[in-house]
């Protein structure tokens, strides 16, 4: 007789089993979590992400508006914003809402995508075997009470997360914070030099220029001070309005150039700011050097061969590879890898202010070459690729805490055209503050912008100057590169040798030891 597989225990079990995956689901529904097994979770909102949405006060909206039926790899990036939205959206406590619309399915919506600057844009899609041009939307609003602030278009979603966080801190507060930039003694220009250092600013900041001219001091409502690129001299009433700044407890970023260097015509001399005296008081000390690394960027060399110019690339050591980072600092901790140009090296020396915590950011590799007095950056110069033995050197410092005036018990600094000293009392401590030093102001600028990384360590000084931590750790993991491993160019040849000979062997060695697995099967068949 057959047995009946369907008994009364079985079918009882299969409801339990549907009714446990059942209550598992309601359970899920109520409760969110998620498990990212990538090395940064990259895929899980930041800890700082989720504070911003959470301690949001009042309704934000976000709308989407993307066409339906995007080709590849833009569907992607629709599906990867809706599942971070939906993130935002469990942890914005009933306060962020969210929806997706396609503007193209009525006109009163295409309107409004147009009234909140997201355009269409034109991209290549393959149908019936041809390429053809769609015009697709790809951008989001946010609205919170009377304000907005448009993403036009979301190409990319590499940094999604830190341009929604970030666009939702501008929207939520009352004020930004003010960022100055100095813009005298032969700074670069704001508008033309600097383009890419101030957007990024003005993502989370109110971006002011600084002028010491005349007898002007600075703002005290400017929190961070950029000193970047200059190359002319200070004056004295400059350094007095710097140092009372700081005394009032002003955050400086000494970005400056030691070495003023022309790439193009291969020359470079000293760059004499006289700020020498300022900086040793306070414990540090940029070089009047030039560091040169054998771990080094590359640059386009033409050279002249007959009757023909070839371009080649060849590595240039004044463009330091920086690999080597304090990882106990939340300035770099999260940076593989970064990139200087003719930079000099910097001592930390003993302050007239005790109890300062110094912090060192980054250094050079250990084949390390310094120029003093003379420098010679030709890319063709043989004493350029000789010597790299002098060991690492600080490139990168960050201080904080309390400082003495330079000026304390000395007079104020006569203006320009003056005999008079000017009524200003003399601040002699500051309150506790913070500066970061570089000894290169060529990293930030447009010129030399050919390094994400660049700019990832930037804004993450100037929010560590602010005290603004929040999206270091979001713009930090989002930028990480993997610099391959260093090797000898012994290694390296050896490598390349066995890639070209081991392949053919391992056929060969298969094709034998086949030939002879099947000899020996034929001899014991007989």
């Amino acid at each position: 007789m057959k047995k009946n597989p369907w008994s009364v225990t079985s079918i009882s079990n299969l409801l339990l089993i549907a009714g446990i995956l059942v209550v598992i689901n309601l359970i899920g529904v109520r409760l969110f979590t998620r498990i990212d097994l990538t090395e940064n979770r990259i895929y899980t909102l930041a800890p700082s992400s989720r504070k911003t949405v959470a301690n949001l006060q009042d309704r934000l909206t976000v709308k989407a508006y993307f066409s339906k039926d995007l080709p590849p790899p833009y569907n992607a990036n629709a599906r990867y914003l809706k599942d971070a939205l939906e993130d935002y959206r469990s942890y914005g406590r009933g306060k962020f809402h969210f929806e997706f619309v396609d503007p193209a399915s009525e006109e009163t919506l295409e309107k409004e995508a147009h009234s909140y600057r997201i355009p269409p844009v034109q991209v290549n899609v393959m149908a019936k075997d041809k390429v053809e041009l769609k015009r697709i939307y790809m951008g989001l609003v946010l609205i919170y009470q009377d304000r907005h602030e448009t993403i036009p278009l979301i190409r990319d979603v590499t940094n999604l997360e830190y341009d929604l966080t970030s666009t939702i801190k501008r929207l939520t507060s009352e004020s930004l914070r003010k960022v100055g930039i100095l813009t005298d003694f032969g700074a670069p220009d704001l508008n033309q030099q600097l383009r890419q250092m101030q957007s990024l600013l003005q993502k989370n900041y109110e971006v002011v220029s600084v002028s010491l001219a005349g007898d002007a001091l600075i703002d005290p409502e400017i929190e961070t001070l950029i000193i970047v690129g200059s190359t002319e001299t200070f004056t004295d009433w400059a350094k007095f309005a710097i140092d009372q700044y700081i005394m009032n407890g002003g955050k400086v970023a000494w970005m400056v150039n030691k070495v003023k260097a022309r790439l193009q015509e291969s020359q470079a001399i000293p760059n004499n700011l006289q700020l020498d005296d300022l900086m040793n008081h306070y414990g540090f000390r940029i070089n009047n050097n030039l560091v040169t690394d054998a771990r080094c960027g590359m640059i386009n060399m033409q050279q002249r061969q007959a009757f023909f110019t070839i371009t080649n690339m060849v590595r240039y050591p004044p463009f330091p590879e920086i690999r080597t980072f304090n990882k106990e600092s939340s300035i770099v901790k999260d940076i593989e890898s970064m990139m200087l140009f003719f930079p000099s090296s910097i001592d930390t020396l003993s302050p007239s202010s005790k109890g300062l915590e110094t912090i060192p950011l980054m250094y050079s590799s250990q084949k390390t070459r310094i120029q003093q007095g003379r420098y010679d950056i030709s890319p063709i110069s043989p004493t350029l690729k000789e010597g790299f033995n002098e060991g690492q050197k600080l490139l990168g410092l960050a201080y904080s805490g309390s400082f003495e005036s330079f000026y304390a018990g000395k007079p104020v600094p006569l203006l320009a055209d003056s005999t008079l000293p000017p009524d200003v009392m003399v601040i002699e401590k500051s309150p506790e503050t913070r500066m970061v030093i570089v000894g290169d102001g060529n990293f930030a600028q447009d010129a030399y912008a050919s390094n994400q990384a660049n700019f990832v360590f930037f804004m993450n000084a100037i929010d560590w100057l602010v005290q603004d931590s929040d999206l270091m750790q979001i713009r930090g993991r989002e930028a990480a590169i993997r610099p391959l491993r260093e090797v000898s160019d012994a290694t390296k040849q050896t490598t390349k040798i066995a890639n070209i000979i081991g392949p053919p062997v391992l056929v060969i060695l298969l094709g034998i030891g086949r030939w002879f697995f099947r000899r020996r099967r034929k001899v014991r068949e007989v």
